[in-house]
């Protein structure tokens, strides 16, 4: 059975592995697709911080070719999307039966090995049945919708409200299709104005260019209210203090993303508006939640697909992302296929 790994910043090679069931509880699942998303070629191109070698690959869906005897929810044949993020199962938290509440998330790819390879074994628990309904393609994003519900429920955005969502690429957009759904009003900001027609495509109705006539903008949309809530999601290109420029006083400002680098932000802006600041990066435990929200139909991903690679052309696939990254400091979400 085949592994992709990386061994290093921008080595890519091809491994052979043998993968078994080792107790009752676990399946082993056939990945049959796996999102590239920048997440992943942050790990390739180094900047992500991952401990190598690895195998990279966060985000993937699979089919289960083999089924534990003490496996009650999935069976053989059955699709799954194999979930991202997992508890250390280490810290005091997990010690102590709160997994939810672990400090120090195990998010595969980065602290484990992900899901570029031929087959996973895990435990029962960190798969997610898939229904009909919902497509594979879909399916690759249910941890990042996962994590936009989180910053929704973080938000407590009432209906009519307005938030300032910082950066057009998959976070950003899922998360203000999201905020829509949940009646709340979204006002999308990148300086990417191709991000920005593609948020339009996704029906996201207020997209602003982040130039000079921001602050601007966003007191005409607000009726000079400014932003109830503001979040600044990771990687985008607009200074982070920015968020706490467009929200009002008394709001909530939250930072979130797959990763983030290291900034410094001025804090006396925050201060003196009296900001609640909050971050989130994962949220496993919603899974079921942005299932449900796939199957209404409340998000739709799929334009957020730039292209569909086979695994043959992994490495190519990884390289082109990064030249994107390095280019850009972004790149468009692919597909790999894993069949």
């Amino acid at each position: 059975m085949k592994i992709w790994k990386v061994l290093s910043p921008g080595v890519l090679a091809e491994e052979e592995k043998p993968e078994s069931i080792q107790s009752p509880t676990q399946a082993k699942v056939k990945v049959t697709k796996l999102l590239l998303s920048s997440a992943e070629l942050r790990v390739f191109d180094g900047s992500a911080g991952a401990a190598y070698p690895v195998i990279p690959g966060r985000f993937a869906v699979g089919v289960v070719s083999e089924a534990g005897e003490d496996c009650v929810g999935v069976e053989k044949n059955t699709r799954v999307y194999i979930r991202d993020v997992a508890p250390c199962g280490r810290c005091e938290q997990c010690v102590a039966g709160h997994a939810e509440n672990c400090v120090h998330i195990c998010v595969a790819g980065v602290d484990r090995d992900g899901a570029l390879r031929d087959f996973v074994v895990a435990e029962e628990s960190a798969l997610s049945p898939l229904p009909p309904s919902v497509s594979d393609d879909k399916a690759l994003f249910i941890g990042i919708v996962s994590m936009c519900e989180a910053v929704v429920d973080g938000l407590d955005a009432a209906k009519g409200t307005h938030i300032a969502v910082f950066g057009a690429d998959e976070i950003g957009n899922l998360l203000s299709q999201l905020l829509i759904y949940r009646q709340a009003v979204p006002i999308l900001i990148d300086p990417d104005e191709d991000k920005l027609k593609l948020a339009a495509q996704c029906g996201i109705y207020y997209t602003v260019k982040a130039d000079e006539t921001l602050h601007e903008r966003i007191s005409q949309i607000t009726g000079g209210r400014m932003a109830a809530g503001s979040v600044y999601t990771s990687y985008c290109p607009v200074p982070p203090e920015t968020a706490f420029e467009t929200t009002a006083a008394g709001g909530t400002v939250v930072y979130t993303g797959l990763g983030f680098p290291s900034v410094s932000v001025p804090m006396k802006i925050a201060q003196d508006k009296r900001l609640t600041l909050t971050t989130i990066s994962n949220d496993y435990s919603n899974n079921a939640a942005a299932i449900n929200l796939l199957v209404n139909n409340a998000v739709d991903p799929t334009p957020l697909i730039a292209a569909h690679r086979p695994v043959a052309e992994a490495a190519g696939a990884f390289q082109d992302g990064c030249a994107a990254l390095k280019e850009s400091g972004r790149a468009p979400c692919g597909v790999i296929e894993m069949l």
